[in-house]
């Protein structure tokens, strides 16, 4: 099952300071915390909806292997523009989506796991009686949601489809904590940070050097889609220089072409991904998810009875 995600992070320069610089809640900032628990619980595809301060977020994050999608008139968005803006472009690359606004960040691996175990096409986390973030739904709503032409926002969207939302009680208060607002996190915050420990592997090929990573899975999914490398390199925050580069140095050490250019057309021209690149991308993440099961279960075993942590 493939599953996405979309971080609303567009809608006012919230968690920026009056320079415009992010501020740091504890050693990361709020886009950073979603990301990680997002990755650790195998969700890879992930769209991180910028606006005021996106510079400063794609800097945060660049390491990360997410998509960026910039909202130009967010001075004047709502969160439901944010969500239009990711869902359509996750529409027909996932079979489930999450979405979450940047303010929300201290929700916990084990939640997500906890909601995409659970049945149902809308699933919703709650504690204590409250509804939070992030929401779970199916792809296949995406178009439904698209047509939504009221004003109650994406709880709106989701309402008018008529089917009844699978609330699944958590016991993480990380899902309803508003870290726009100072005074709700500072006592959840050390028990967040107490669960950000975990074994960080960097998969990456090497032949005489190395030229394959998340940054070449990244760039291949984006080309994949838009048919343009200057469109995948705009969508990860990188020059288009830097996407040749990973380009070619994959290339001259495998030894193929994983990206051919098709002339004509109403843009003059595109760009695809060979049938080998496909495939090269395909195992690579096959084996990328193995790789990291097996570290944290080394981990799990070597560390988890110590009081090093």
């Amino acid at each position: 099952m493939n599953v996405g995600a979309v971080i609303a992070a567009a809608d006012r320069p919230l968690g920026t300071d009056d320079g415009g610089q992010i501020v740091k809640i504890g050693n990361l900032t709020l886009a950073e915390r979603i990301v990680i628990n997002f990755q650790r619980a195998g969700i890879k595809d992930i769209a991180v909806i910028t606006g005021a301060s996106a510079k400063q977020v794609e800097k945060s994050l660049h390491r990360f292997g997410v998509t960026f999608l910039k909202k130009e008139n967010y001075e004047s968005a709502e969160l439901f523009d944010s969500a239009r803006m990711g869902l359509e472009y996750l529409k027909n690359r996932c079979d489930q989506v999450f979405f979450c606004p940047v303010d929300i960040p201290f929700f916990t691996e084990q939640t997500l796991k906890s909601l995409l175990e659970q049945p149902g096409e809308i699933v919703i986390p709650k504690y204590n009686g409250r509804r939070g973030h992030p929401v779970r739904f199916d792809a296949g709503l995406i178009p439904s949601i698209l047509k939504y032409q009221g004003d109650r926002g994406l709880k709106g969207a989701l309402d008018s489809l008529g089917i009844a939302a699978y609330e699944v009680p958590v016991d993480d208060e990380g899902v309803v904590v508003d870290a726009d607002e100072p005074g709700n996190y500072q006592h959840i915050l050390k028990l967040h940070d107490e669960k950000l420990m975990r074994p960080q592997v960097k998969v990456r090929l090497a032949n005489h050097r190395p030229f394959f990573g998340p940054g070449a899975v990244t760039l291949l999914r984006q080309i994949d889609r838009l048919e343009s490398v200057r469109e995948a390199c705009g969508k990860m925050g990188i020059s288009y220089s830097k996407g040749w580069t990973i380009i070619r140095t994959a290339e001259e050490e495998l030894g193929y072409k994983i990206i051919e250019r098709r002339h004509g057309g109403k843009n003059g021209g595109a760009a695809y991904v060979t049938e080998r690149g496909k495939k090269l991308l395909y195992k690579f993440e096959r084996y990328e998810e193995q790789v990291e099961k097996a570290a944290l279960e080394l981990f799990e075993d070597i560390f988890l009875d110590t009081d090093l942590f």
